[in-house]
């Protein structure tokens, strides 16, 4: 893991994406997009690197998830996934699986779904359309 980020660029960071949230919260989610899109702009190559970009590229997905364009949001998944630290965080997981079972991919969609929940358990879930704990259970991976 590399050394922080100096500080102005972080507390800019911080700020396009306190933005983001803000604007988020208040339903204006291409606004938000922006103002990740802005943040993440300013993280240094290579971006995988820096926790920052994980969760820049989780925020943008979850964005675009929401606002119903789940092949652009598994693309952002994927993309915190490689991140450092990606590919073992629940809320990434989650989405992936969630994207890939939208996108008419069950078989794909176990894997991240059950890793989430080992992680997290069942709590995971507690927002999300009970298709996604279903299909574990489908697949009687848990209880």
């Amino acid at each position: 893991m590399p050394d922080e980020l100096p500080d102005a660029l972080h507390t800019q960071i911080e700020a396009l994406s306190e933005r983001g949230n803000i604007a988020r919260d208040a339903g204006a989610i291409e606004d938000a997009i922006a103002a990740w899109e802005q943040a993440l702009a300013l993280v240094p190559q290579p971006q995988a690197i820096w926790d920052a970009a994980l969760w820049l590229h989780a925020s943008i997905a979850d964005a675009l998830r929401a606002k119903g364009d789940v092949a652009a949001a598994l693309h952002r998944f994927e993309a915190a996934a490689r991140c450092a630290d990606g590919a073992t965080h629940p809320f990434v997981l989650l989405g992936l699986g969630a994207c890939r079972l939208d996108l008419g991919h069950p078989d794909e969609a176990v894997d991240p779904l059950l890793r989430a929940y080992m992680i997290e358990g069942e709590d995971i879930f507690a927002d999300e359309d009970p298709k996604y704990l279903g299909l574990l259970r489908q697949h009687r991976l848990v209880d």
